[in-house]
């Protein structure tokens, strides 16, 4: 399942979503360089970096990493690279790479000296050091360093930025990376081959899905023209974003500027689904382009991974045909329980209820290929629909279950499994008012209360950790996560500590957050890591540490 769930992650955040308030940056990426990586403010990222490093452990500050990285570089005040002033590191291919490095002229002499002590090429002028293993490539970077300084300097930020050009970096590495594919099973299976209870079998079963896994991330690649991730600390917390610009031409570019076709509901939200460990909101503005991207994708898919006896257009058809049904907003929680087992509610708003419930009615059927897929790759699965199983308040609730044949997994991993129930799940749905709602069994009337109720719900802590208009919001609560991590971990003295830690340490700390953004063909998907979640890290970190030092008794 999860090579599906990788195509509808990208799906979902890149595809079909309204214009946003927030401003998507597009990437900064040189002509020609394969990638790039670059700080163009070094002494504010060193600031708001040791305002992260702080929350960690206590007593680091961005001064006392100045000195650290500055006696490296044989400038313990860092005065050679003042304020507003960067670098960057270019590869225009795996041969050719080169570092532009802003530095002063009264220091330029101190940085060339240890530059030449780690075996480093350089050359200096204008303010410019450029660094390289081989004349060669220093030449070269001299060459450039006016298009780095333009490209990749030209604007300031207390930021990482690491910028690529993906479909350039697969084409011109594709006999590479199809080497690696057909290693990877080999590669995989070794490892494995070591867990409790893995089988020939098992291995070869799980390192079919995540090929799939592999091939869906290169698909994607391919379509991507830049990319670029940036780290950004500040004042204690961590935030990571990634921007994708699809490759004109493709299914990528064609699901991300495909017109808007629904309305938002600014009711429906997930902090009316009565809490949770994760909430989640999100938006289909064009279901039909999202079913065509993610059936085309699948299509693709399967030939590549030698299933003969899946119908691959079948698969496809199936997957276009139950992602057409939603339309506008959804949103989702999961809770999970002190068995170890989880729920999850949902509500989706549909184009049609009727059409939608005759897809319920044959879904046994239509999902056949798509069963197959499941059993072909060792983990057969059962879709049971039943229509008309009670009533809630006079609308008719069904109910939908999921069956899966764990044995040829690893003992360790379906174990795992097992244990939070998603070997047999059974669930509820009703349809009503336009959406599908999706609940535990005896909780649909519990959800369309809260749905109906005009009270205003409680917003996700992302609405107000990031800008409004975006096409996807997240929150984590990370204690009850790792609280529930706590209850499946054995009772061994060995991890005592860390058991009680995970269970007790984060409960109360803000959330981890998410958002994701549609801009004129643009796509970001951003986390937040918030500065309490860091520092009760830090502390269990601490205590173990403390702990390990203690004798034994």
């Amino acid at each position: 399942m999860k090579w599906i769930k990788t195509i509808m992650t990208a799906a979902v955040l890149t595809a079909v979503l309204p214009s946003v308030r927030a401003t998507i940056e597009k990437p900064k990426v040189m002509d020609g360089a394969m990638l790039s990586l670059t700080v163009s403010d070094l002494s504010g990222f060193i600031d708001q970096a040791g305002s992260v490093a702080a929350q960690v452990s206590p007593g680091m500050s961005g001064e006392m990493l100045k000195m650290l990285l500055g006696m490296q570089l044989g400038d313990p005040s860092m005065a050679g690279i003042p304020a507003g002033k960067g670098f960057s590191i270019v590869a225009l291919d795996p041969t050719n790479i080169f570092a532009v490095v802003e530095v002063t002229d009264t220091q330029s002499a101190a940085y060339i000296s240890t530059a030449k002590a780690k075996g480093l090429e350089s050359a200096y002028a204008e303010g410019m050091l450029v660094l390289a293993g081989t004349p060669d490539a220093v030449k070269k970077g001299v060459s450039l360093q006016g298009q780095v300084k333009k490209s990749l300097l030209s604007s300031r930020s207390s930021t990482l930025r690491l910028a690529l050009q993906p479909a350039a970096v697969v084409e011109r590495n594709q006999e590479a990376i199809d080497g690696f594919v057909q290693m990877m099973p080999a590669l995989l299976g070794q490892g494995m081959m070591t867990q409790p209870g893995a089988t020939l079998e098992s291995v070869a079963n799980v390192s079919k899905v995540l090929e799939a896994e592999m091939l869906v991330l290169i698909s994607l690649a391919k379509q991507c023209e830049t990319a670029e991730v940036v780290l950004a600390p500040k004042n204690g917390s961590l935030q990571l974003s990634k921007t994708l610009v699809p490759k004109a031409g493709t299914a990528l570019h064609t699901l991300m500027t495909a017109p808007e076709a629904a309305k938002r509901n600014p009711k429906l939200t997930a902090g009316q689904l009565g809490g949770g460990t994760i909430l989640a909101d999100f938006y289909f503005a064009n279901s039909e382009a999202l079913g065509t991207f993610v059936g085309a994708e699948t299509e693709k898919l399967i030939p590549q991974l030698n299933l003969e006896d899946v119908d691959a257009a079948e698969v496809a058809a199936t997957m276009k045909k139950m992602m057409s049904l939603y339309s506008g907003t959804g949103c989702e929680a999961i809770s999970f329980g002190d068995d170890g087992a989880f729920k999850v509610r949902y509500v989706m708003e549909v184009k049609d209820e009727a059409t939608t419930l005759e897809v319920l009615r044959t879904i046994e059927a239509d999902m056949g290929p798509f069963l197959q897929l499941y059993e072909t790759l060792g983990m057969p699965m059962e879709l049971i629909f039943k229509e008309n199983v009670r009533s809630a308040n006079g609308t008719p609730v069904h109910q939908f279950s999921v069956k899966m044949d764990m044995l040829t997994l690893p003992a360790e991993q379906r174990d795992q499994i097992e244990t939070m129930g998603l070997d047999e799940m059974v669930y509820e749905l009703a349809l009503k008012d336009g959406q599908l709602f999706y609940s535990e069994p005896g909780g649909i009337e519990a959800l369309m209360e809260r749905v109906k109720d005009d009270a205003a719900a409680a917003p996700l802590k992302a609405r107000s950790v990031y800008p409004a208009g975006g096409c996807f919001y997240f929150d984590m609560d990370v204690g009850g996560y790792l609280g529930f991590v706590a209850t499946t971990m054995p009772d061994d003295p060995a991890t005592a500590m860390v058991k009680q830690q995970m269970g007790t340490l984060f409960q109360g700390v803000p959330p981890v957050t998410a958002a994701g953004f549609k801009e004129d063909g643009r796509m970001m998907w951003s986390v937040n890591l918030p500065g309490e979640l860091l520092a009760k890290y830090g502390q269990m970190i601490m205590m173990m540490q403390m702990q390990m030092m203690q004798p034994a008794q």
